[in-house]
């Protein structure tokens, strides 16, 4: 791994956010709505195949081609990702041409294609998922799916009207690869979520974080913020209905349980030391970064406590009311929301 690790960046980007929601897989799932004759066909483009399958002699024209087709993605691959410099670069065919070719990086982009080549599994998931975003949003345009090699740099990068996803962060836990990189850019609790069960729910995630929660600004305190958040939650439960509770939060299993046998707790957490109408930065990041547990809580807990209790707080609002899915992301208070919060007393 010595030679892999001169093309890795040393400090690693996550464009997802990863949160929790409990939601019971039977027949009176209100989430589970009617998307059977809902048509989603999302186009998939593949720019790891076009960067080291490419047959072109031209690299020049391997290069524009990149340009051309997937714009943004291909800027931050070589810019940010494998540290190249600009695609527009007069060098820029030839710097990625000594990448694509140096047999480290054929070695992982070999691992990612036995694991991945056949995405024919992901993408009918992914399309299953828009369906139900269809269904709550029929006039919105959906994505086009890029999959691409991220250099271990980033696992999800919506942006535009596309939504890529970095295959070699889903090599798996126990891949040797995965297993080799360093320990002081991926601890432990970056690597167990390093496999493809989370794919589908943490490109849902990125997908609706990046049009329904817009980034903490000066004055917002932390009940709004953990408000904003936990409605994003709830949508993706609807998006994935049935999916595990753990695999949405992108936790154990173990962490999941912890916080529903501990909800009382976190809510107390949170009154004692004044946290609930906080504007601290500070403090709210505290609460909703990701981590290898939430700081201030017990090493048990998951990161994003702050997330993961604004996502019951909703819970409990669209219970009590009967509210929609529409009908609660119309409800601009946080404090009318909070009002049918249960604190953890539910039977």
């Amino acid at each position: 791994m010595t030679k892999l690790m001169k093309f890795i960046t040393k400090t690693p980007f996550f464009i997802i956010y990863a949160f929790a929601f409990f939601i019971s897989a039977c027949s009176s799932n209100k989430l589970d709505v009617d998307v059977s004759d809902i048509e989603v066909n999302l186009e998939l483009k593949r720019m790891e195949q076009d960067i080291f399958d490419n047959k072109e002699k031209n690299v020049a024209s391997q290069n524009q081609f990149l340009i051309e087709n997937y714009g943004w993605l291909y800027e931050a691959f070589m810019m940010d990702m494998i540290g190249e410099g600009s695609p527009y670069d007069p060098m820029a065919a030839e710097y990625l041409k000594g990448f694509s070719t140096h047999q480290d990086m054929l070695k992982i982009y070999d691992e990612t294609q036995k694991e991945f080549k056949d995405f024919s599994n992901y993408h009918s998931e992914l399309e299953k998922s828009f369906k139900y975003y269809k269904y709550y949003f029929p006039d919105s345009t959906l994505p086009k799916i890029i999959t691409f090699y991220s250099n271990f740099n980033a696992n999800i990068l919506p942006y535009e009207n596309n939504l890529a996803i970095g295959l070699d962060m889903y090599l798996g836990t126990d891949h040797e690869i995965i297993k080799g990189l360093p320990i002081e850019f991926f601890p432990q609790y970056i690597k167990e979520k390093m496999t493809s069960e989370y794919m589908v729910a943490d490109a849902m995630k990125a997908w609706l974080m990046n049009r329904f929660a817009p980034s903490i600004k000066d004055g917002d305190d932390f009940l709004s913020t953990i408000i904003t958040l936990g409605k994003v939650m709830y949508l993706l439960d609807a998006m994935l209905p049935f999916e595990e509770d753990y695999i949405k939060f992108g936790c154990t299993k173990e962490q999941m349980e912890w916080c529903f046998y501990q909800e009382k707790n976190i809510w107390k957490t949170i009154i004692d030391n004044n946290v609930l109408y906080s504007k601290d930065k500070g403090v709210i990041l505290q609460y909703v970064s990701e981590g290898p547990f939430t700081k201030g809580m017990p090493h048990e807990s998951p990161s994003k406590l702050g997330v993961w209790l604004g996502w019951q707080i909703v819970k409990d609002y669209v219970a009590h009311k009967d509210v929609s899915v529409l009908e609660l992301l119309q409800q601009k208070s946080p404090k009318v929301i909070l009002k049918s919060y249960s604190q953890g007393d539910r039977d």
